[in-house]
């Protein structure tokens, strides 16, 4: 995916006739391009087109958004009341909870919840009596994905981001998490390959407490739905009272259809220690950052799956104005510390050399991965411009 920043825009009408607007690309080819439209939402958009092709469009805070390859240079896209034509789901977020069920066993010696059905919501709080294990919510948390990867995040006290990897391009979080530990890889569609522990996952939000990346702890979660595409699907995670205080985290997850970054955005208030984000790094793991000073870099890792010989790549995003420093590693987690209290920005992303294995293949060794860090970075970097 390759985000936008719109520096101008001219629409000259709304309603239901068609509008042209020039998109510059910088540099290279892109293959799956971000392009956010700034237009009045009262205007008939259903699609835009680049050539003979019609691309779907979704609304999201006040713009229109689409994605589709882009040739270095200029390209003319037209927005359209038609609609485009239909097309498999390529993003979702899945929350999916179980009613009904009672608590077999104890609850301190692997007991679970069975007996209930499994109903997707928009919104869950999780209990106080929820525990980690207990079979609850399907795969633990919330899911968000793509044709591309699938991320999922604890809505325990751990609250951060795993890795499922898929070797196909539909969606699979619906179907997965409703008998405990089902979508440990290997699955027909890939399955999880990541292992958290105690640190950050894959670009986490977590707190600076004596020197050490942690995660949040107790706090009243909240998993909520905002957006489920057709463009882009958006989870949202509220952790409040953290600790049984005041404090509280609200964060959102980003993902676009035909990438693997996650964008995040993060409100806390009343937290008291520095937020921080980072990479869970195990032992033997390879760890990368890039040669030159950019605005937006990246702290990467590689290393083996949790689970067979196959590897991964994980990387975090961010501006480097908005950091405190450079990247330290505490033994579990390479992290980084952001400057703001209240405020946090950054991307993050997985690469699996299994990555669409039964749909469009994706990078299959540690090169493939260091040159995917540095085109992703790079395009950050060089943002496409648009013009009436």
């Amino acid at each position: 995916m390759r985000f936008i920043s719109v520096v101008a825009l001219a629409l000259m009408a709304t309603g239901a006739q068609a509008q042209s607007l020039t998109v510059h690309n910088p540099g290279p080819a892109r293959d799956s391009a971000v392009i956010d439209l700034p237009a009045p939402m009262d205007a008939k958009v259903q699609s835009a087109r680049i050539g003979d092709t019609a691309y779907p469009v979704q609304a999201l805070n006040a713009k229109f958004r689409l994605v589709a390859p882009l040739k270095a240079g200029d390209t003319m896209v037209t927005l359209s009341p038609d609609a485009a034509p239909e097309q498999p789901r390529r993003v979702l977020v899945t929350l999916n909870i179980q009613d009904g069920g009672h608590l077999e066993g104890d609850a301190n010696k692997g007991g679970a919840i069975k007996g209930g059905t499994f109903h997707l919501r928009d919104r869950f709080t999780s209990p106080p009596d929820h525990f980690i294990h207990d079979g609850l919510i399907a795969f633990e948390g919330i899911g968000w994905e793509s044709d591309k990867v699938a991320y999922r995040l604890y809505l325990d006290e751990r609250n951060v981001t795993d890795i499922f990897g898929k070797y196909c391009s539909g969606m699979i979080f619906p179907n997965v998490g409703h008998g405990f530990d089902d979508y440990q890889y290997p699955v027909a569609w890939g399955g999880d390959i990541f292992k958290v522990g105690a640190s950050l996952g894959v670009g986490g939000i977590g707190l600076l407490r004596d020197g050490k990346a942690t995660q949040i702890g107790p706090s009243t979660i909240t998993g909520r739905v905002i957006a489920n595409g057709p463009v882009t699907a958006i989870a949202g995670v509220d952790a409040d009272t953290i600790g049984g205080g005041k404090g509280s985290i609200h964060a959102t997850y980003a993902i676009t259809a035909g990438s693997v970054i996650t964008e995040v955005t993060v409100k806390a208030d009343q937290v008291g220690e520095p937020l921080v984000t980072g990479l869970t790094i195990h032992p033997g793991d390879q760890t990368f950052t890039p040669q030159a000073s950019r605005d937006w870099t990246y702290i990467a890792a590689w290393g083996p799956q949790e689970h067979g010989p196959d590897c991964v790549g994980w990387a975090v995003f961010y501006r480097a104005g908005d950091v405190t420093g450079a990247p330290v590693n505490d033994g579990q987690t390479l992290f980084i510390q952001f400057k703001s209290l209240t405020d946090a920005h950054s991307r993050f992303g997985a690469r699996w050399t299994q990555e669409g294995r039964d749909a469009a293949p994706g990078i299959r060794d540690l090169a493939g991965f260091r040159a995917w860090l540095e085109q992703t970075m790079d395009e950050f970097n060089h943002p496409l411009t648009i013009g009436g």
